[in-house]
């Protein structure tokens, strides 16, 4: 796996926290925003998580920076044309490093 050091931007898509008539959140997104500073990373075929359910394949990881606010939960996130879906709810964790909350992301199969 290889990660940058120097962060990249990435689009994010937050989930509209809509729920639907039986309460099951809606898959429709608030409008875009860029988080810069982040350090994306591919998985390497040998590291990914099949065992993940719904089908679905980790296939990056995202460290978000300290100062990102959103809430990630299903969020839709696109860097490089890719556009991968946040796997998880990601929260902050006590680090010293700028980079606190650890995403891993991939694609439904």
């Amino acid at each position: 796996m290889t990660r940058m050091m120097n962060g990249v931007t990435v689009t994010v898509e937050t989930l509209k926290g809509e729920t639907g008539r039986l309460g099951d959140r809606l898959k429709t997104y608030n409008e875009p925003v860029e988080v810069s500073g982040v350090l994306w990373a591919r998985v390497n075929d040998a590291d990914r998580d099949y065992t993940r359910p719904d089908g679905f394949v980790v296939t990056v990881t995202a460290d978000f920076p300290r100062d990102c606010t959103l809430d990630l939960e299903g969020a839709r996130l696109t860097y490089g044309g890719d556009t991968v879906y946040v796997d998880g709810k990601p929260a902050h964790v006590p680090s010293p490093l700028k980079w606190d909350m650890p995403t891993r992301a991939g694609v439904y199969v």
